[in-house]
């Protein structure tokens, strides 16, 4: 046998070994959840995009792990009562009772207001928190078995990117009159504005059209972080409604506002998800929560809606559109 061919059968049996040893890792992962069970609970449902990113967070993470996950939706965002929360809370708790999982992933805030703090907290069972708007502290977290990740937007990076375009520093917000969004409102007035936050809460869309024509005089920029809850809210209609008013910089913070403002610099859902999923394995192999930090989000996607900017008479530089996914570029060819 020539040393190349014996080098050659040296190498190949390298890599099956190589192959051999990873197929066998694997294995061994799913053999060492096998038979666990993550259950997670949505505060929202299925169809609203924030959740529906945090899903495939979780499911990408958890797939092929042999971990068994099921799914319960709250539904709190088309429920606002604070009936109708406490009951939601406590089907999940008979469903916790009844499924019996080895950890929870609790997404957004209801889910910690009407399930994990009257229920959970403290216990035994290990919970995992993602899309929480709140500071962790106001729910007592950290907690001995609940950890997570707290959500944040990147407004003040947003609003410095639009003070290059803007007239002035009047800053203003539209937000729908629900709690969560005013919960943020609050935070950003209070810890990046310094009182300095015009804000205008909405429950329609005809109030939302009103105070965005008023926002065009009274503020120099203008965040739209959300257009969730907002009754009436129809997608192509916005669209149009804003294309042809929108005078001053605008700005979103969710993948789906992209559409209706100049700069959007969207947070990932997906991300939230995966860090749950993530964390709940490291809590399957062993990691005890109290002992994992609770951590806040850092990806963010910025993108530029040309089509926005050209009705405002915004000419945004090159050197910004080579760093942003750039859409609306049809308003430029009409």
């Amino acid at each position: 046998m020539s040393r190349w061919v014996l080098f050659a059968v040296i190498f190949l049996c390298g890599i099956c070994a190589v192959e051999a040893t990873a197929a066998d890792h694997v294995a061994d992962s799913v053999d060492a959840y096998r038979g666990k069970k993550v259950l997670w609970v949505n505060s929202y449902h299925q169809g609203y995009l924030w959740a529906d990113g945090i899903g495939r967070g979780i499911q990408k993470t958890l797939s092929g792990s042999g971990v068994e996950l099921k799914s319960w939706h709250m539904d709190t965002l088309r429920n606002r009562s604070e009936a109708y929360g406490q009951q939601a809370g406590d089907t999940a708790r008979r469903l916790v009772e009844e499924y019996r999982p080895d950890v929870i992933i609790a997404s957004d805030d209801n889910a910690q207001r009407f399930l994990v703090v009257p229920y959970l907290r403290g216990s035994d069972l290990p919970v995992v928190f993602c899309g929480v708007n709140r500071a962790p502290s106001e729910y007592g977290y950290p907690a001995r078995n609940v950890t997570g990740m707290h959500e944040v937007d990147f407004v003040a990076d947003l609003v410095q990117r639009m003070r290059n375009f803007a007239g002035g520093d009047r800053i203003g917000m539209i937000a729908c009159q629900r709690e969560t969004d005013q919960i943020i409102a609050d935070d950003y007035n209070h810890h990046v504005f310094g009182e300095r936050l015009k804000v205008y809460l909405v429950q329609n869309f005809d109030e939302f059209k009103e105070a965005f024509l008023r926002a065009q005089q009274e503020v120099d920029i203008l965040c739209l972080p959300n257009n969730a809850g907002i009754e009436g809210w129809q997608n192509d209609l916005a669209e149009t409604f804003l294309t042809e008013h929108t005078r001053i910089p605008t700005g979103g913070f969710n993948p789906w506002m992209k559409s209706f403002v100049i700069f959007n610099l969207a947070k990932v859902p997906e991300e939230q998800g995966a860090y749950a999923a993530a964390t709940a394995l490291r809590i399957l192999a062993g990691a005890q929560p109290e002992d994992i930090p609770i951590v806040k989000n850092q990806e963010a996607q910025l993108t530029v809606n040309l089509k926005m900017a050209q009705a405002a008479g915004i000419v945004v530089p090159v050197s910004l559109l080579q760093t942003a996914e750039v859409i609306g570029q049809e308003a430029l060819q009409e």
